[in-house]
């Protein structure tokens, strides 16, 4: 069964003419008997029948018209709603990403879409890396922003930008004052830091195990922002990515530590493989690429 076949059956019944209803479809009145018969065959019903000069529908025939009917108004919906995602009218887009990230990278790009494309619903998923490479990979979400390297098999990833990490600590801090620091020095002191899970947390358990190096004392927080908050309490230093404390080191609360010995890394952009990204998705993508630095270092 047709597209084409239903639309002539429905003109025949509207038209109660296969004259009338060929012309209107630019079709010789044959071809358009064959498409009904070849219909006909297909369901195994007849759907017309004539009395005299009049063409009436029979009983398969009126259901027909009216399943039809509904058939032909939805792919008349789905062409014009998929014209509305095209051209950003309409359309839904998750994507997910750290606290830091939405608080930082995301917020600009976010402002400039929802002002171009007012009718595009957006919604973010917060979590760790690790957690939106896991919605990804499920279809959860249409993409996420992480940390790289990812691993995982049923994802592909893009990078996006550079970032630099650095120490932080209050300004009256001891290591304010010192030019450079290394990570045992860091180690002398609390060190507030992220959940076992995060990236950042796993890298600088890999150092500290490859130094032999072992902290004075570990606090475990949940986010970026708990940890500057600690810090400019006097409560211990950290290790964040430069991006995010900016604001503070400008106002005087934080001081920032370059840490020539720890690597930059990528953060990039995680989506399903083989999974095709909507025009939203897409539009969404191309203004954050033109947003944000190819590499976020400390000022």
């Amino acid at each position: 069964m047709e597209l084409y076949q239903l639309q002539g059956f429905l003109e025949v019944a509207q038209a109660k003419s296969f004259t009338l209803a060929a012309q209107k479809l630019f079709l010789t009145q044959p071809a358009l008997s064959l498409q009904i018969k070849a219909l006909e065959e297909e369901l195994g019903e007849s759907l017309f029948e004539r009395q005299g000069k009049k063409i009436l529908l029979t009983p398969a025939g009126r259901l027909l018209q009216e399943r039809a009917g509904q058939i032909l108004g939805l792919v008349g919906q789905a062409q014009q709603e998929i014209q509305a995602a095209r051209e950003l009218r309409t359309g839904r887009l998750v994507i997910g990403a750290s606290d830091s990230l939405c608080l930082y990278v995301l917020p600009a790009v976010i402002q400039f879409f929802h002002e171009k494309f007012p009718g595009v619903e957006l919604q973010f998923v917060n979590r760790q890396s690790a957690e939106v490479v896991s919605l990804v990979a499920v279809g959860a979400i249409d993409f996420g922003l992480v940390t790289l390297p990812v691993l995982e098999p049923k994802v592909e990833t893009e990078p996006l930008f550079w970032r630099e990490d650095v120490a932080i600590c209050h300004p009256a801090h001891p290591l304010a004052e010192v030019s450079s620091i290394t990570l045992a020095m860091l180690a002398e002191y609390p060190l507030l830091l992220l959940e076992k899970s995060s990236h950042s947390r796993l890298l600088l358990e890999q150092m500290l195990a490859k130094t032999g190096v072992i902290p004075e004392r570990v606090l475990e927080l949940g986010s970026v922002e708990v940890i500057k908050r600690f810090v400019a309490l006097k409560l211990g230093v950290s290790i964040i990515p430069a991006y995010t404390v900016e604001t503070e080191m400008k106002a005087g609360q934080l001081y920032a530590i370059r840490l020539p010995w720890l690597p930059t890394r990528s953060v990039g952009v995680v989506q399903r493989r083989g999974r095709f990204l909507s025009p939203a998705g897409q539009m969404f993508l191309k203004l954050l690429k033109n947003h944000v630095p190819n590499v976020w270092l400390c000022p």
